[in-house]
């Protein structure tokens, strides 16, 4: 199936998919349940945040995996070549493409706090393994940039860098450094996923009606 650029938005809206994502991550909530008379109550971390997409250097990216699986890079290895024979650059989304009936692809998520330990550095959200590559390539990739206005701290903490990430086979016991911060009864991984089309990554979840 060609991939192609997903437009589920209303006639007259932006025919390029930016809108449909801004709105998911604007949507998100803090807490990963399935209690529906709380979910509404919840915090949206992303409601008035400043969203925004440019080219970043992974580089001057901070990972929060310990991880990466090298099964799933060598899925984005595969799937880039393929794509890239049809003219899709996955390591310069703009907006969210559907693979097949079953995948959708968007940019990778950063956030940026100014506060300590992030000071201002871009931390990675979603799409660590592309990033990965793309360090591994040492070319540019343009992100989903989310900063300013963010109303709940991550619950993970960066690495101090791109060295302390190891390729594996499987998901290692030790993968992340939790945030002390998480609030009773909820464990870290229950506010650590964010879900919308095109992405599954570590912060929150989408609050559907």
């Amino acid at each position: 199936m060609t991939p192609e650029i997903v437009r589920l938005l209303p006639e007259g809206s932006d025919e390029d998919g930016r809108g449909f994502m801004e709105m998911y991550l604007r949507e998100c909530i803090y807490l990963n349940t399935d209690n529906r008379d709380i979910r509404y109550l919840l915090p949206k971390p992303y409601e008035y945040a400043d969203i925004t997409d440019k080219k970043n250097n992974p580089l001057n990216v901070l990972p929060t995996a310990k991880y990466v699986l090298k099964s799933h890079l060598e899925i984005i290895e595969a799937l880039d070549k393929k794509l890239s024979s049809e003219g899709i650059d996955i390591f310069d989304l703009h907006s969210i493409i559907k693979i097949d009936d079953n995948n959708m692809m968007c940019p990778p998520i950063l956030e940026v706090w100014e506060q300590e330990p992030y000071n201002g550095i871009p931390v990675i959200v979603d799409g660590q393994h592309r990033l990965y590559i793309a360090r591994k390539r040492q070319r540019m990739i343009n992100c989903v940039v989310i900063s300013g206005k963010i109303s709940s701290d991550l619950p993970v903490l960066p690495l101090a860098g791109w060295h302390e990430v190891i390729e594996c086979d499987t998901v290692p016991k030790d993968k992340r450094n939790f945030h002390p911060g998480v609030p009773k009864p909820w464990k870290p991984h229950e506010v650590y996923r964010v879900q919308f089309p095109g992405s599954a990554g570590p912060r929150t979840v989408t609050s559907t009606k």
